[in-house]
């Protein structure tokens, strides 16, 4: 092994990670006490050493941000963006989950740097140009996905800023891009209504820095322990790292829906996530929790809801979702596009999700139709309720953080999101007789 690095679990080294001195690819080796007592990252990288540097591959590469930002941080290192190895050392004492990349001592005590909201916005006044990537020549990004995001450590007194040494990120600010005006409003209210409707979703506050509004993500995999002043860690995994894919195989058809490559379909799937469930350590509560996501981003039109909006806690002999995230009204922007992420049977078109595909959903994923039936009855009732007895702008418009033009916009995302809520309400009450 190559340039080897410290696989770090709290403050024990449980292996190491580098290159292969043939291939030149990514490796991992575990300690023998991990061996015996320990956990793998995750699925396809076993204990035994028997996986492969692509599945090693595959894992780091899920750890990174995506887009414009994955860009920046393979440019600010000099490496190219396939390089995930060097990128994932450089973000490795905070990414996703548990584990840390470093051969570094991590300080014993916590090291805190404030953020004040006059140095955000004077950054956010720049970030189309210059991203939010690096802070002190230090990148700080380490949550994948194509939103402007920034790991942040909020104190118990309210305090932003980068956590180090015994501390780390607690939270994600999420910001839009300007010419996608709403998006962090849209999502917020998506994630209440979730939330309202008795779906376990992270959770969330809506804020504004200055002109720029932001939506605050509590971090599910970190918890702050007060009288140890420590930040400790819990182990996640996304769709793309359980089924052991890269990062561009998020969406079902991974090359993407033009006509001569539509056919494709090596990504991703509900297939393969209802099948990654049903053999987990947790098969019933796992298959039903996916079976209320993918339902409940058909009502909000989330037509991204990909491989990698989706993951689940990882432990020994342990395997669970962990609350929803990143659910967006994708239908009010027709700057995304308009085609589901991944098929619902052999339907990527919303528009023609009705009854007939409801059913061969449920048979391609190995589900009994009443049990999909019953659960978009039940789901989809929540959801009617919330909307007809809650006004989800009230508390925003008392606390003076939406405009009107906001509040109206929140008024036609409701609308929305109920016509096409009723729609499949009605799909229910023919999914188990219809013939396929």
């Amino acid at each position: 092994m190559l340039h080897s690095v410290n696989i770090r679990y709290g403050e024990n080294v449980v292996g190491h990670i580098g290159l292969s001195e043939v291939t030149k690819l990514p490796v991992i080796e575990y300690q023998q006490h991990w061996k015996g007592n320990g956990f793998p990252i995750s699925p396809s990288l076993s204990l035994e050493g028997s996986h492969t540097p692509a599945s090693v591959y595959n894992y780091l590469d899920n750890l990174l941000p995506e887009g414009k930002a994955r860009e920046l941080l393979a440019q600010n290192l000099g490496v190219s963006e396939k390089n995930v190895f060097a990128q994932a050392l450089a973000l490795g004492q905070d990414v996703s989950g548990a584990f840390a990349f470093t051969n570094q001592e991590i300080p014993s005590q916590p090291i805190f740097r404030e953020v004040p909201h006059n140095e955000l916005i004077e950054r956010l006044e720049q970030k189309e140009d210059f991203g939010l990537l690096h802070w002190d020549d230090k990148p700080r990004l380490s949550v994948a996905g194509v939103q402007d995001k920034l790991n942040v450590y909020i104190s118990p007194d309210g305090q932003m800023g980068f956590g180090d040494g015994t501390l780390s990120s607690t939270h994600i600010l999420k910001f839009e891009k300007a010419n996608l005006p709403h998006l962090v409003l849209n999502e917020f209210i998506c994630m209440q209504l979730a939330t309202l409707s008795g779906l376990p979703t992270a959770e969330t506050e809506f804020k504004r820095f200055d002109k720029f509004p932001a939506l605050l993500v509590k971090r599910f995999d970190r918890h702050y322990h007060t009288n140890a002043e420590k930040v400790l860690r819990r182990h996640i995994i996304d769709g793309c790292q359980a089924l052991d894919l890269p990062r561009d195989y998020k969406y079902e058809r991974n090359f993407g829906d033009s006509r001569d490559v539509k056919h494709i379909r090596d990504g991703a799937s509900l297939t393969g996530l209802f099948s990654f469930c049903q053999a987990s350590p947790s098969p019933a509560q796992n298959t039903m929790q996916l079976l209320q996501w993918q339902l409940f981003n058909l009502m909000i039109s989330n037509y991204d809801s990909h491989a990698k909006n989706v993951s689940f806690f990882w432990g020994r002999n342990s395997c669970s979702f962990t609350p929803g995230y990143d659910l967006v009204n994708v239908a009010m922007f027709p700057q995304f596009k308009q085609a589901l992420a991944m098929a619902v049977g052999d339907e990527f078109e919303p528009d023609h999700i009705h009854a007939y595909q409801l059913a061969d959903f449920a048979e391609s994923c190995g589900l009994k139709r009443p049990l999909v039936a019953q659960s978009l009855r039940e789901l989809s009732a929540k959801v009617l309720h919330v909307i007809s007895t809650q006004d989800l702008s009230k508390e925003l418009e008392q606390q003076k953080l939406i405009s009107a033009e906001e509040k109206d916009y929140i008024a036609q995302l409701i609308e929305h999101i109920k016509a096409r809520t009723l729609h499949l309400q009605k799909c229910a009450n023919d999914i188990a007789d219809v013939t396929l």
